[in-house]
C-alpha cells in the first residue's frame, strides 16, 4: 500500500491543507521514500534512527539550508506520527532526532524614508484619479505595508472583507485562522478612491467576487503582485529581497521601533506563536546598537 499517498489525501480531505502544503509534503516524503529504498533497500514502515540520520547527514552535505532540512524533517515526523496513530508502526523513529541548528536571520526592512505615501490630497487627478490600474497598485503596495498582510491574503481579500465603517480588514490567514487588522484614515481613503474608480472601469460587468481585481476582471496571482512591488521597491539599493515580503517584514518592524507591544504584533501578523514574532525583537535591538555607537562618548 502506498501509505504516502494515504496520509496526503488525509492531510487534503481531512485536514484541510493548503494546496501549496500538501505539495512540499509530497515532495519531501517521496524523496526520503526514494534515498531510503536506494540507499537501504528497505521499505518506509522500516524505517530507524539511523537510516534518517544518514538521510540528515547527505542533505547537509547536499548544500540544503538548515531550515529546509528541518522542514523535510518536520514532514516526515508529521507522516510517522499519522503512521503510529493509526498502529501501523510501534514508534516514531523520527522522534527526538537533532535538528540542524538555524542561524539567526534578522529580516531585512526599508526604512520609513525609503517608503513615500501616496498624498490622496495631492494626487494629480488627471494622471491617477481615473487610471484604475494605477490606483490598484498604489493601494497593493500601501496595503501590504500599512497592514502586513501576506500576499496569499491579499490576493483573496474579497469586498466584503474591508469595513469601511470601523476601519478593519477580515484577513483569512493560514489553516483558515480569521484576525481582523485595523487601518488608517490614509488607506481608507486609497480604498474608497480605489472602489470608485473600479465601479467605472468594469461598468457592471461580470468580474470575480475578489477585492483586488487585474484589468481583464480575474483575481491577483502570484507573480503579478510580485512584479508590482519588485517594481516599486526597484530603486532602494540596501535590500535584497525586493518582494511583498519585505513590506511585511517592514510593517512590523516599523511598529517595533515605535514601540508597540510584541504580542500586538504577533496577533496583526497572525502568527501562531511568539517565537515567530520575536525574531523582530532582534531587528530592534541591532537599532538601539547602532543608536548606542553613534550617540555614545565612549564608543
Amino acid at each position: 500500500m502506498d501509505w504516502i499517498k494515504e496520509y496526503l489525501n488525509y492531510l487534503e480531505n481531512n485536514q484541510r491543507y493548503s494546496f501549496n502544503t500538501i505539495s512540499s509534503y509530497r515532495i519531501d516524503l517521496y524523496q526520503f521514500d526514494e534515498f531510503i529504498k536506494n540507499t537501504f533497500d528497505i521499505d518506509i514502515l522500516e524505517v530507524n534512527r539511523i537510516h534518517v540520520n544518514d538521510w540528515i547527514m547527505n542533505l547537509s552535505q547536499s548544500g540544503l539550508k538548515a531550515s529546509t532540512i528541518n522542514r523535510k524533517i518536520v514532514s516526515l515526523s508529521s507522516f510517522y506520527n499519522y503512521l503510529l496513530n493509526k498502529e501501523i508502526i510501534s514508534k516514531n523513529p523520527i522522534k527526538n532526532i537533532s535538528k540542524p541548528k538555524i542561524p539567526m536571520r534578522i529580516p531585512q526592512y526599508i526604512k520609513l524614508k525609503d517608503l513615500s505615501p501616496y498624498d490622496f490630497e495631492n494626487t494629480n487627478k488627471s494622471e491617477i484619479k481615473n487610471d484604475y490600474e494605477a490606483i490598484r497598485n498604489i493601494l497593493i503596495i500601501e496595503m501590504l505595508y500599512q497592514t502586513g498582510i501576506r500576499r496569499s491574503e491579499l490576493i483573496n481579500l474579497k469586498n466584503e472583507d474591508i469595513d469601511l465603517n470601523r476601519k478593519t480588514i477580515k484577513i483569512l490567514g493560514k489553516r483558515n485562522k480569521e484576525r481582523y487588522v485595523p487601518f488608517t484614515n490614509n488607506l481608507k481613503k486609497i480604498i474608497i478612491e480605489y472602489l470608485d474608480i473600479k465601479n467605472i472601469f468594469f461598468n457592471n460587468k461580470e468580474v470575480d467576487d475578489k477585492f483586488f481585481l487585474l484589468n481583464s476582471g480575474k483575481k491577483l496571482y502570484d507573480k503579478f503582485v510580485y512584479r508590482t512591488v519588485n517594481n516599486y521597491l526597484s530603486s532602494i539599493n540596501y535590500i535584497s529581497q525586493k518582494s511583498p515580503h519585505i513590506l511585511r517584514h517592514t510593517f512590523a518592524t516599523h511598529l517595533l521601533h515605535e514601540g508597540a507591544d510584541l504580542n500586538a504584533i504577533k496577533e496583526l501578523l497572525g502568527h501562531s506563536s511568539l517565537a515567530s514574532t520575536q525574531i523582530y525583537a532582534h531587528s530592534s535591538i541591532e537599532r538601539i546598537k547602532q543608536v548606542y555607537s553613534k550617540s555614545h562618548p565612549r564608543s
